[in-house]
C-alpha cells in the first residue's frame, strides 16, 4: 500500500528516449561532399543537417536541454524526428535527399548558371591560406566572392579574432573542391553534349 501511495505521487514513469550524440555511420563518400569539416562543426549546437543553399550544413540553434537537436529538429513522433530529413549533421544523408543534392549541383554546374563569380576565385593551398593573417584572408574571401550569411559571418569573426582561422580555412578548402568539381560536371556535359552533336 505505501509502494502505491509513492507510485502515484511520482506519476507514471514515461520511457526517455536518448538523444543521439553521433550516429553509428558516419557520411559516405558521396555525401561528404554535403557534410562541413568536422573542425568546423559545433557540438554546442544543434546536430541536425541542413540544406543551406545545397551544400550542406548545421543547424545554428542552441540544443534542447538533455538533447543533441535544437527544439525544431527535435519536433516529430519517435522516428519521425525533423532532424531525419535531412540526416545528422555527422552521419549519413538518407538516399532521397541525397539525389536532390546531387541534382541541385549537377544543375548549378549547367551551363544556365552564371559563372562570372566562379572566374573571379583564384585557387589557395591551405598552406598559403593559414599564412595570411586574418584582415588578409578575410580580404580574399570578399574579393573572391564568397558570398552569403556563412562567409559574411566569417569574415566579421576573424577580423575580431572571434574565430580559429584553421575552421575558416576548412571551410574555404571545401568550398575551392566543392566549385572544382563543379566545373568538373560541368565541362564533361558539355563535351558529351558536342560529341552528341557530331554523331546527328
Amino acid at each position: 500500500r505505501a509502494q502505491h501511495r509513492a507510485l502515484r505521487r511520482r506519476g507514471p514513469r514515461t520511457a526517455r528516449v536518448p538523444a543521439m550524440a553521433a550516429p553509428r555511420q558516419g557520411p559516405s563518400v558521396r555525401c561528404r561532399r554535403f557534410t562541413p569539416p568536422e573542425a568546423s562543426i559545433d557540438r554546442g549546437k544543434c546536430l541536425a543537417r541542413t540544406w543551406a543553399d545545397g551544400r550542406g550544413g548545421q543547424c545554428n540553434r542552441y540544443q534542447q536541454p538533455g538533447n543533441h537537436f535544437c527544439i525544431m529538429h527535435q519536433a516529430g513522433g519517435q522516428g519521425q524526428e525533423q532532424w531525419r530529413v535531412f540526416g545528422h549533421v555527422m552521419g549519413p544523408i538518407p538516399e532521397d535527399k541525397l539525389q536532390e543534392f546531387e541534382k541541385y549541383n549537377d544543375y548549378r554546374g549547367s551551363d544556365k548558371v552564371d559563372l562570372s563569380v566562379w572566374k573571379k576565385r583564384r585557387l589557395l593551398s591551405r598552406q598559403h591560406a593559414m599564412e595570411m593573417d586574418p584582415r588578409t584572408l578575410s580580404n580574399f574571401v570578399r574579393d573572391c566572392g564568397y558570398t552569403g550569411e556563412k562567409w559574411r559571418t566569417f569574415r566579421e569573426q576573424i577580423n575580431k579574432n572571434m574565430v580559429d582561422k584553421a575552421v575558416v580555412v576548412d571551410s574555404l578548402m571545401q568550398e575551392q573542391s566543392f566549385d572544382l568539381w563543379t566545373e568538373v560536371v560541368r565541362m564533361q556535359r558539355g563535351e558529351g553534349e558536342a560529341r552528341a552533336r557530331l554523331l546527328m
